[in-house]
């Protein structure tokens, strides 16, 4: 291979004042026609006819290269272009096909150092956001479970056991206004279930099942929570202008069980969009709407009722170092629920900031660490009690760190830590907690 690239580097050089095709002529070719057709057997033809008029042209080589790749040729692809590379090392529409090549090869490391090229010292602003968007892409596949290339069902969970210093209690329960409550257990159990009905270079939909189980040991066994639902989840790569944005949009459906008995049924949609506006960062926009129904309503249904809906919209911003195996993050959002009963509207906002980097000293091993407050009022509210109204306000602030070790790809474990603070302006409502536990994430 070193070889052929080698002749072909010299040959291409001594031949540079062969003729050149415009753009304007390539675009009239019957070349570029079939392959808008999408007529790629014939297209691979009319570019072995072209090539003969222009036989050292890079913009024809390029093309004739992506046609091997729509016949999913991908290995003469890929020497196609580094045959090109090796006449033309800066040509950046190249290296940037060339990893994208790598990455359909499953080839990351030698994808990412293309990509990286491209997005260093390409001058135009598409190549570069492209080639960002595509590293953003190529470090979340690589560290997170891993996606099938080909439409076969896959599995991804975890499960796990946690320390809760403070487990939630219901109303009724007789510990729940003690000064001390019994720390308990906490036994999690998730599982999600997927199949890709529609696969795609640019765009894909995902069926699930989700499933959920929490069991308590002594103390809290009343609140074991099961949760059984479905979702459909689709995303598509499309460009607005210039800027490459990966688009998404979900529905889940969730049936939800306190002591196997209905607790409540949750209808919730989300969209997104990512996109990446300087190099090694990404953008994340969201927002979400639920229609939440917890089944019998209170005493006094217009006041008591937590039957709604809840919406949110909000951005997340991530900052990569140059190896794109490190990021800081900071998240901003603002939320309101819209319930039945007046005393449950609330307006709020919350704030994240965290930070993700593999473990120098400890290959294979990841550490999160991060803190959020969450803030919230009740415009509505109107007590029941002695209460004084203007005390129906919450805040929450919580730390987070967590590490995560990577067994082997679709296999690993995680310790982490939580403290989580409550508060509320009057006594009732606060409340602190410790959470702390182990959990083995696989997916296969």
């Amino acid at each position: 291979m070193a070889s052929v690239i080698f002749f072909s580097a010299l040959f291409l050089s001594f031949s540079s004042f062969a003729a050149q095709i415009t753009s304007k002529e390539f675009l009239a070719t019957d070349f570029i026609k079939s392959f808008q057709k999408k007529e790629y057997d014939q297209a691979l033809k009319e570019s072995d006819a072209l090539l003969k008029k222009y036989p050292h042209d890079a913009l024809v080589l390029r093309y004739r290269a992506l046609t091997l790749e729509k016949l999913n040729q991908y290995q003469k692809a890929i020497q196609q272009y580094q045959e090109i590379l090796a006449a033309h090392p800066n040509d950046i529409p190249a290296r940037l096909f060339l990893g994208l090549a790598y990455l359909k090869g499953n080839h990351f490391e030698k994808a990412g150092k293309e990509l990286r090229y491209v997005a260093a010292h390409a001058r135009s602003t598409e190549y570069r956001h492209w080639a960002q968007a595509q590293l953003n892409r190529l470090h979340r596949n690589v560290r997170n479970a891993p996606k099938p290339v080909k439409k076969k069902s896959y599995i991804i969970g975890k499960t796990g056991v946690f320390y809760d210093s403070n487990p939630l209690l219901l109303p009724d329960d007789k510990d729940f206004l003690a000064k001390s409550k019994r720390a308990a257990a906490l036994y999690l159990f998730e599982l999600t279930v997927g199949y890709p009905v529609k696969l795609e270079k640019n765009s894909r939909i995902d069926v699930l099942y989700i499933g959920q189980q929490y069991s308590h040991s002594h103390g809290a066994e009343d609140v074991d929570f099961t949760s059984q639902g479905f979702a459909v989840d689709t995303k598509k790569r499309t460009f607005l202008g210039a800027r490459s944005f990966l688009l998404g949009s979900r529905y889940d459906f969730r049936a939800n069980f306190l002591r196997s008995d209905l607790f409540s049924i949750v209808n919730r949609f989300f969209v997104s969009a990512d996109t990446s506006f300087w190099p090694k960062t990404q953008t994340h926009f969201y927002g979400r709407f639920g229609v939440l129904n917890y089944g019998p309503d209170g005493s006094n249904p217009d006041q008591t009722s937590r039957d709604g809906i809840r919406e949110a919209i909000g951005v997340t911003q991530y900052f990569y170092t140059q190896d794109l195996k490190s990021f800081f993050f900071i998240k901003g959002e603002g939320n309101f629920n819209q319930a039945r009963g007046e005393n449950f509207n609330r307006n709020g906002a919350l704030a994240r900031i965290g930070i993700h980097a593999p473990l120098s000293f400890c290959p294979k091993t990841d550490i999160d660490l991060s803190t959020g407050f969450d803030w919230g009022t009740y415009p509505d509210f109107i007590s029941l009690s002695s209460l004084d109204t203007t005390d129906r306000h919450d805040k929450r602030w919580d730390v987070y760190s967590g590490l995560t070790h990577h067994w082997k790809p679709g296999l690993a474990t995680r310790v982490f830590y939580r403290f989580i603070n409550s508060q509320n302006d009057n006594d009732l409502f606060d409340r602190t907690r410790h959470i702390a536990g182990m959990e083995v994430i696989f997916s296969f």
